[in-house]
């Protein structure tokens, strides 16, 4: 196998991560916006639906665990948008944070991408390492997404039987 390739597979394996690192964050912003849309009608209709004194301790309390869901969903989905970078490990000319905060002049890169660059052998540990940096940084997304997309069910859950509650007590 050319050199060359295996290079290129550590290329497609740092894109598939960076591939779900998107698919997580456009999740998130989506549920986002299905929670910028509730907000917009629950505004617009909240003050139409009288309630009988008798009941209101219980539509509180759906209220407050409408919300509890809610916020909770809404925290992962702001979670996921916020990666924890690890610092322990060394350098690296393709993880974006070393770029930017370890290469202060452009020709200090340039030199040291360069020399990584015709180091094979380096040049194939920091690429599998930022393929792990990635790796982790997807991982923890889609944790988060996925912990967000649960809170929403059950916030979604609890609007239906918030509504329900509403329409029969009327």
């Amino acid at each position: 196998m050319k050199t060359g390739s295996i290079i290129s597979n550590y290329w497609d394996l740092i894109e598939y991560n960076v591939h779900h690192i998107r698919h997580s964050e456009l999740k998130a912003s989506l549920i986002l916006t299905a929670y910028g849309i509730i907000f917009g009608l629950a505004y617009d209709v909240s003050g139409n639906f009288p309630m009988p004194e008798k009941y209101k301790y219980v539509l509180y309390t759906l209220i407050i665990i409408f919300i509890g869901f809610t916020l909770t969903s809404i925290f992962y989905s702001f979670k996921t948008y916020i990666p924890r970078i690890n610092h322990k490990l060394k350098k690296s000319v393709f993880f974006f944070h070393d770029v930017n905060f370890h290469y202060k002049k452009p020709e200090t890169y340039s030199k040291e991408l360069i020399r990584v660059m015709e180091n094979e052998k380096e040049l194939k540990e920091l690429l599998a390492e930022q393929a792990y940096i990635n790796g982790v940084i997807a991982s923890d997304k889609y944790v988060n997404v996925s912990k967000s997309i649960k809170f929403m069910i059950y916030s979604f859950c609890s609007l239906v039987v918030l509504l329900v509650f509403e329409f029969l007590v009327m």
